[in-house]
């Protein structure tokens, strides 16, 4: 149901939100019934020189002090099972999910071995959609093919034929497709080129990232998904807004705005505490450009598929960067958060184990495969029907807490864009949503995300913006 919030995942083992409030409500009650036991053993009943009624009165009291306090005994007995059948409950979601991919990873490998002429053909068709889309690019980009302009986060507005079938690509069943077929994608190239199993791992990669590696080479021998250096343009100082309250006061303050005017890519804010080093917050924003065609914007294609490879992107590059130029150090501690492109983009930061991190938040972004570190304070959010995520493949991490919504349902879809499920005024909604549901696992990743900045001063907020160095630079 849209609006309904699906969280997962996190340090504390659970399975659903009901089994959560039904134990937060069990535990409140054995509090509540403990102390009004507390309260009548402390009360003097009213005793008349020979009733009868004074010593029947202390009775009825202490009975009640008994019962209840056999109501909190029975009551923390019930929480404690419903964490165990949460527990249960997470621990089995785990094993049956790692079976399924473990399959769905044979299949597909299989699949390529006995297949290789289906190699060819999906070569040959990757080519001609390469070429395509250069050629779309080329002759004035998406936009006009759509009908219209984007926005930055990598949302083109829809022309009359695509709202029509916005449904298609809005739906919990296509980003699902999607995720699947991203998944199994290394899988297939490493039977189809009888790449024995466990060779990207010892080459210091993963299945997934293979298969990006190939695409990523078919590219750019048609020209296209070449990474170039990257260099600062601009800095500017941003409103000093004080530490961040909430998941949507965070979202907020990931730069992002119309297309059509440059803008900083990232944001950074640096917080000062007596006798210790100075900590940040980085703000990552998404796509600028869908183009994989040579352009002057790091956060283009070329950017996203190289963050699927585990290479360096334009875009890691550029925050890189902004790190270097604010003053980051190894010793420094850190928080990311990142919308679409800026999620994958801090992921790929926070899994080089570069940072002192101390937190990730992103919204939208394609981190299902990127290899997050235990013990990091982890929130990923994505939208069941947003295809953007599902290029990121599965989400395995057990530490992380992932939050998962459908927008809407299948229905009454926003024929305003083309993908509206990915925009980030729904993904504000979402974190709005999050904030409001007193979700144990998001409250208490959301405690340790305000910890950071516990007992700092905000010193000040500097936005950045990079460029591509071209050689006719």
């Amino acid at each position: 149901m849209p609006d309904d919030l699906d969280i997962s995942g996190g340090t504390t083992a659970v399975s659903t939100e009901d089994l959560h409030a039904a134990g937060d409500q069990l535990k409140q009650l054995g509090g509540e019934s403990s102390a009004m036991a507390t309260v009548l053993a402390q009360l003097e009943a009213p005793l008349t020189p020979g009733s009868f009624h004074g010593g029947q009165a202390r009775v009825d009291i202490d009975l009640a002090a008994h019962n209840l306090r056999a109501v909190s005994q029975r009551a923390d007995l019930l929480a404690t099972f419903l964490a165990t059948a949460a527990e249960s409950y997470e621990v089995n979601e785990r094993m049956v999910a790692e079976g399924v991919r473990y399959v769905q990873s044979s299949a597909a490998q299989l699949v390529g071995y006995l297949m290789p002429g289906l190699v060819m053909g999906a070569t040959l068709a990757c080519s001609l959609g390469l070429a395509a889309w250069a050629g779309i690019q080329l002759a004035g980009g998406l936009g006009g093919l759509v009908g219209g302009s984007f926005e930055k986060g990598g949302v083109p507005k829809a022309s009359p034929f695509v709202r029509e079938i916005n449904h298609v690509f809005n739906s919990a069943v296509s980003a699902g497709i999607i995720r699947t077929m991203m998944q199994g994608l290394g899988p297939f190239l490493m039977g189809a080129m009888r790449v024995p199993p466990g060779v990207p791992q010892a080459l210091g990669t993963t299945p997934f990232e293979f298969g990006a590696r190939q695409f990523v080479g078919l590219g750019r021998n048609l020209g296209l998904f070449d990474e170039t250096p990257v260099k600062l343009v601009e800095t500017r100082d941003q409103p000093l807004l004080g530490a961040p309250g909430d998941y949507v006061d965070r979202l907020s303050r990931v730069p992002h705005g119309p297309l059509g005017e440059t803008g900083p890519q990232v944001v950074i804010e640096r917080f000062a505490a007596p006798g210790e080093p100075d900590r940040f917050s980085v703000y990552i924003g998404g796509t600028v450009t869908f183009s994989p065609a040579e352009s002057s914007e790091p956060w283009d294609m070329t950017s996203n598929v190289v963050n699927a490879t585990g290479l360096e992107s334009g875009s890691v590059a550029s925050v890189r960067a902004a790190m270097d130029a604010a003053g980051i150090g190894k010793d420094n501690p850190v928080q990311f958060t990142g919308f679409s492109q800026g999620g994958g983009t801090a992921a790929r930061l926070v899994a080089s184990g570069d940072f002192n991190t101390q937190g990730l938040l992103t919204f939208g972004g394609p981190t299902g495969q990127v290899p997050l570190p235990a013990g990091v304070p982890t929130v990923l959010v994505e939208h069941a029907d947003d295809p953007v995520p599902a290029l990121g493949g599965e989400q395995p991490y057990r530490d992380a807490v992932l939050v998962r919504r459908d927008v809407f349902g299948g229905t009454n879809i926003d024929k305003t864009w083309a993908v509206p499920s990915h925009h980030i005024e729904y993904y504000l909604k979402t974190a709005q949503i999050m904030d409001e549901s007193r979700s144990p696992q998001l409250d208490s990743t959301l405690r340790k995300l305000d910890s950071f900045t516990a007992g700092a001063t905000l010193e000040s907020s500097t936005a950045y913006r990079f460029e591509r160095v071209l050689e006719k630079d």
